[in-house]
């Protein structure tokens, strides 16, 4: 009996739920709730994709331009710079706010950046607008963090680097990190500069009876050194986004196409020696952190092309950046004191020379065979996958990674090919010439034996080209 009654009660319920009014009531409901979701996510999109303004941003994290120019005006009539505690939390917080806006607001930041102006620099302030600045560093100071600050934020050292400007204003600019190189502790006269956000604007403009110093913070130092590269325009603070070991990535793309726009602006190859074994063995071992520290230096190098390869840029931001739509990858093999790889011997080793122009004749493809001399900024230690198996780790028919020194410059300078001895009439010559060259091949042989470098971690095999 009662599980009748519980079967009618059900079939009531579901006629009342299924009458046609009622379903088009549910209906109804529910395209009214797809359509709030679809309507929500629109306008969560839109607010996310819109830019705000810098003062925006930061205001928005209790940062804004009036709170800022009130906490550090101490910090400019010091004598000499120091933070606080307090001060230095507070310059992190700008920082970490600033790097962790989208891409795309900061790139739009960037874009609408103006040109330091002393008439202009208390309005840019207040709208916490971009400023590009230009000058020469002056001094470079180490700012300790306090020792509760890494608990709090996380956050290393930062640096405290003075700019002269070009109209004699000095702005202490303060970074995450300087450029590899950069002298500090020490008296400067260096072309640098930064685009940064004004933190403090002294209230009277600069002149004889008013020498405080605008305070400044950006995520990056320019520098251009008095180096071969950076005399032609390559800015070193943007090596700080490179990374050894890996791939070209997309984090790298700025300092790469710079490197290849001011290499187009490369005099002809220097008349100076060739890199000598004991750097070029240090060149190319991983282990060693000679790349690291010579990092832009420009090194001249023979060796034989074995791969030219056309690269098409894809990005019109880097075609504009690098005048063209291409540039050239070249495998160029160079001679080298005998190498122990493992249980093997070797002494050539692949090196890779991204360029913008070509020798006219000289041939490209897969199957090259071409003496030539480089003279190539070093950029980075490249890594790629190459077509000779690794049988111990990837298994058999799967690429082996490889490194080599990655280097750039303007163009290669293609050798002529030496020209066959030519014998005396007849052929007197030849026993004594084949006897002579085969006491040469075993001496050769035996002065290399000795000659073996011992690196501190084994090479990468030679490499078949990927």
């Amino acid at each position: 009996m009662f599980p009748m009654v519980l079967r009618e009660t059900r079939m009531k319920i579901m006629c009342q739920v299924y009458r046609p009014e009622n379903l088009r009531f549910l209906y109804a409901r529910m395209q009214s709730t797809i359509a709030l979701v679809f309507l929500f996510a629109i306008t969560v999109g839109t607010a996310l994709s819109a830019v705000q303004s810098p003062a925006e941003y930061f205001s928005i994290w209790g940062l804004s331009p009036a709170y800022v120019q009130k906490q550090f005006g101490d910090v400019t009539e010091r004598d000499e710079f120091s933070l606080s505690s307090t001060e230095f939390q507070l310059v992190v917080r700008i920082l970490d706010r600033f790097q962790g806006a989208p891409n795309q607001w900061r790139q739009e930041w960037a874009g609408s950046s103006v040109a330091f102006k002393s008439s202009q620099a208390k309005e840019c302030q207040e709208q916490c607008r971009s400023v590009r600045m230009r000058g020469h560093i002056t001094e470079v100071i180490k700012v300790a963090g306090p020792e509760n600050v890494p608990l709090i934020t996380n956050s290393k050292d930062l640096f405290a680097v003075q700019l002269q400007l070009d109209n004699a204003e000095k702005v202490w600019v303060v970074v995450p990190d300087i450029p590899v190189g950069l002298p500090v502790d020490t008296n400067l006269h260096e072309k640098g500069g930064a685009t940064v956000i004004l933190l403090h604007v002294p209230d009277l403009a600069f002149n004889a009876g008013n020498e405080r110093p605008i305070l400044a913070v950006a995520s990056r130092l320019n520098w251009w050194p008095q180096t071969p590269f950076g005399r032609i325009g390559m800015d070193y603070g943007l090596f700080a986004s490179v990374d050894d070991g890996t791939p070209l990535k997309a984090s790298e793309a700025d300092a790469f196409y710079a490197s290849l726009s001011a290499s187009t602006r490369q005099n002809e190859i220097p008349n100076g020696p060739l890199i000598d074994n004991t750097s070029l063995v240090s060149l190319l071992d991983p282990a060693s952190d000679w790349l690291r520290l010579h990092r832009g230096d420009q090194i001249v190098l023979h060796g034989t092309v074995r791969r030219i390869t056309k690269v098409l840029v894809e990005s019109a931001r880097d075609q504009d950046r690098l005048g063209s739509d291409h540039y050239w990858e070249i495998f160029v093999f160079v001679a080298t004191p005998l190498l122990q790889i493992g249980d093997d011997f070797q002494d050539t080793y692949p090196i890779v020379y991204c360029c913008t122009e070509l020798p006219e004749g000289l041939p490209i493809g897969e199957q090259v065979n071409e003496p030539v001399e480089i003279a190539g900024f070093i950029f980075k230690r490249y890594r790629y996958v190459t077509r000779r198996s690794d049988r111990q780790k990837n298994g058999p028919g799967n690429g082996r990674p490889q490194e080599s020194p990655l280097l750039i410059g303007k163009s290669p300078s293609w050798l002529p090919t030496k020209q066959p001895l030519q014998l005396p009439g007849g052929m007197t010559w030849l026993p004594v010439l084949t006897a002579l060259a085969l006491i040469g091949w075993i001496m050769k042989g035996f002065f290399q034996s000795r000659r073996r470098s011992r690196l501190t971690e084994t090479l990468p095999d030679q490499i078949q080209l990927p």
